[in-house]
């Protein structure tokens, strides 16, 4: 049950409304899709996970195998090994391609647009958790190479032709991938994010070079056991040409890096608004920034211009150090890697009617949406504090030509409102077809969940990898 409260009542801007829900639940849908989609949330496990499971166990069969025959017959081919450990590493790199992702969502459109309700979101969400590929294949892989490792090892031991330096680099690479892989749990990626970062980065490119030594040494090694030329023996190995395009998916960004002009617009103490002039955006994209891009990089989305005018720009709040710092120091130029990746509200243009909830800087990513799909039906609810003095008119205006009939709260006046039941009774009054939220990680899986919890297609950022 909604009551309307006068805007000037919670002091939001004249042409929105507001909307507080009183106590009590939020009804539940007692339509096919709705058992259907409480029957995909009760299942035990979630997308990601049954992603991750997948490969992981696709991974395990010949590796189960490959280890009877070790066990019972002693037979263990080191080049299969490698090669099964290096396809792993391929895909995990390969499936974080900003080109390859955006295959994927623009396959989403392709195959999901005209699809049942129920088929759509479950199609969607297997898109949207594709991290689970990534880490599938990085956690097979490594236990690959842990195989590889060991057989090594045991080769050495009795004194079979092991040169030792591949001896060395193998558990020095072993050491550092365990490293990455510590660091990438959620509990420790979430305590210690930067030195995940920094793990993730110097040690992955450490292991790509090492990767390069210990390759050339296992093929000068067959090569010679087989009585074959180096080149012979290297062009048959399939690890030396997943290994080049490992390395290719890897440098290829780094080309894509330039430092370009950029016009600060300052909103307020907390908003700076960063505008570029060298390209123009498409709905929906992120791009990565940076004044040190071998330390760090922070994904933008980008706001393309109205009336699809040239340039775009990218909004930044003061949500840590490194946007503390460019906030109070804006700089005139920054490295922008050119290849922006498509987002989660790129799944909203696959939808007749749509309702998109969004608090805080949150509204940033929402801007990309309304402003590059300016046809778009949707409604929206932003909360934040203070929306004018902290966003100014101009963000507020783009809201409003999104949907003049927008709500937004002001929390400093009202206090935070509930925002499941908001969105779920705008969802029902205005027979939307799916809800998205951008709110921080805590938020926006509770009403994520709750949504879908109701037979509602939900979706939001994730954090799983």
């Amino acid at each position: 049950m909604l009551r309307i409260i006068a805007p000037q009542q919670v002091s939001c801007i004249s042409t929105s409304s507001i909307l507080e829900c009183e106590k009590g639940e939020p009804s539940v849908s007692t339509s096919k899709d709705y058992w259907r989609f409480h029957l995909l949330r009760r299942l035990p496990f979630s997308v990601y996970q049954w992603l991750f499971g997948i490969v992981f166990i696709g991974n395990m069969i010949p590796f189960v195998w490959i280890l009877y025959r070790f066990a019972t017959l002693r037979e263990l081919g080191l080049d299969c090994v490698l090669t099964a450990a290096a396809t792993n590493f391929f895909a995990l790199v390969a499936v974080r391609n900003e080109h390859l992702v955006n295959l994927f969502y623009g396959l989403a459109n392709v195959v999901a647009r005209n699809s049942p309700p129920f088929t759509r979101h479950t199609f969607l969400s297997m898109i949207h958790h594709y991290g689970g590929i990534h880490s599938g294949c990085a956690v097979a892989g490594i236990l690959w190479y842990c195989l590889f490792l060991t057989a090594t090892t045991c080769n050495f031991q009795n004194r079979q032709p092991v040169d030792t330096a591949i001896i060395g680099i193998t558990w020095i690479v072993w050491l550092l991938l365990i490293s990455m892989l510590v660091f990438a749990h959620p509990t420790l990626r979430a305590r210690l994010h930067d030195q995940f970062e920094v793990v993730h980065r110097f040690a992955g490119w450490t292991v790509i070079g090492l990767f390069w030594t210990q390759t050339m040494l296992v093929i000068a090694t067959f090569a010679k056991a087989e009585k074959l030329s180096f080149g012979s023996r290297l062009v048959r190995t399939q690890s030396f040409w997943l290994l080049v395009l490992i390395t290719a998916l890897l440098v290829y960004p780094w080309l894509r890096l330039r430092k370009r002009s950029v016009r600060i617009e300052r909103i307020s103490s907390h908003v700076v608004r960063f505008h570029f002039d060298y390209a123009t955006a498409e709905p929906c994209m992120a791009v990565k920034l940076s004044h040190a891009p071998l330390r760090e990089n922070h994904a933008f989305a980008c706001i393309p211009a109205p009336d699809r005018g040239s340039g775009y720009s990218v909004l930044v709040s003061n949500a840590g150090d490194w946007t503390g710092n460019i906030i109070r120091n804006p700089p005139e130029k920054l490295w922008v890697r050119e290849i922006p990746m498509r987002g989660v509200l790129w799944n909203a243009t696959m939808f007749s009617r749509v309702v998109i909830v969004a608090t805080g800087s949150g509204i940033g990513p929402c801007l990309g949406l309304f402003n590059g799909c300016p046809d778009l039906d949707c409604r929206i609810i932003w909360s934040t504090k203070s929306p004018e003095k902290t966003y100014g008119q101009g963000i507020i205006g783009s809201v409003l030509r999104a949907d003049p009939s927008s709500i937004i709260v002001d929390t400093e006046k009202s206090g935070r409102p509930d925002l499941h039941k908001m969105a779920y009774t705008l969802y029902e009054t205005t027979q939307s077809e799916a809800v998205f939220v951008i709110s921080n990680q805590k938020l926006t899986k509770a009403v994520v969940g709750g949504l879908r919890g109701q037979g509602v297609s939900a979706y939001g950022p994730i954090w799983d990898s």
